[in-house]
């Protein structure tokens, strides 16, 4: 599991300011167990993750990837005692054409494995249909794009603009490192529309959950998943 926006499917409304406990930083390694275990309880309430189930296995998969190019925020609640004191997270990761070349390859016949987690297909699915769309690494071979890995927010803490800050935290990340682009997958009606709607990303690429296919076998893990009916990639030029 690579990619996704840990988002419920409730309308965005009206926030309030952050409380000056609420400390907007950095990921740091130290954070990787927090993280992991506030994916799994946020990505519980959004669509993939309510339909398939999630668990801390890949919650650590999430935390381990998110913190290696130090592109990824965490909201801290300093008012608590702790141990756990983070409420919201926005992850994310660098990709170059060198690391999508290195991605895991395809079974020996060319055909897409069979091993793996189903969500984690589906996801890397996504990324092969915005690598076939995207005019990106053709016109610039080198360029480096900021992937938009997952975002939760503590269910206690919601309507505190919270997602709105980590997301403007993780743009200006991007510019800052003169990214040529940012890209996402997203599962929820919410973040579709966000995406799509108000923040100026071009839809690159959708699959119907219930159509999807696992390799050769046919198998379709999602057939019964059709609220939302797609899941969407998105990207963003940043020049």
């Amino acid at each position: 599991m690579t990619s996704t926006t840990g988002s419920s499917n409730k309308p965005t409304t009206a926030v309030a300011s952050r409380p000056d406990h609420l400390v907007l930083r950095p990921m740091t390694v130290e954070d990787q167990g927090e993280v992991a275990q506030l994916f799994v309880e946020t990505f519980q309430r959004e669509p993939l993750g309510a339909y398939h189930g999630v668990g801390l296995p890949e919650g650590r998969e999430i935390a381990k990837a998110s913190v290696k190019d130090q592109v990824s925020f965490v909201v801290e609640d300093t008012s608590l005692a702790g141990p756990r004191r983070l409420v919201a997270f926005r992850t994310s990761c660098l990709l170059t054409a060198e690391k999508l070349h290195k991605k895991q390859p395809q079974s020996q016949d060319g055909s897409e494995s069979e091993e793996g987690d189903d969500v984690q297909g589906i996801l890397s699915h996504m990324t092969d249909l915005w690598l076939n769309k995207t005019t990106l690494f053709k016109e610039k071979p080198d360029a480096k794009v900021m992937k938009f890995i997952a975002l939760g927010v503590d269910s206690r803490y919601e309507g505190l603009g919270l997602a709105k800050e980590l997301l403007n935290a993780a743009m200006g990340k991007a510019k800052e490192l003169d990214c040529d682009a940012v890209v996402v997958v997203a599962s929820a009606f919410a973040t579709q529309h966000l995406f799509r709607n108000r923040l100026g990303f071009e839809e690159m690429g959708q699959v119907r959950y219930s159509e999807w296919t696992k390799g050769k076998s046919g198998r379709r893990p999602f057939e019964n998943l059709h609220e939302p009916e797609f899941l969407e990639i998105f990207e963003k030029r940043l020049k």
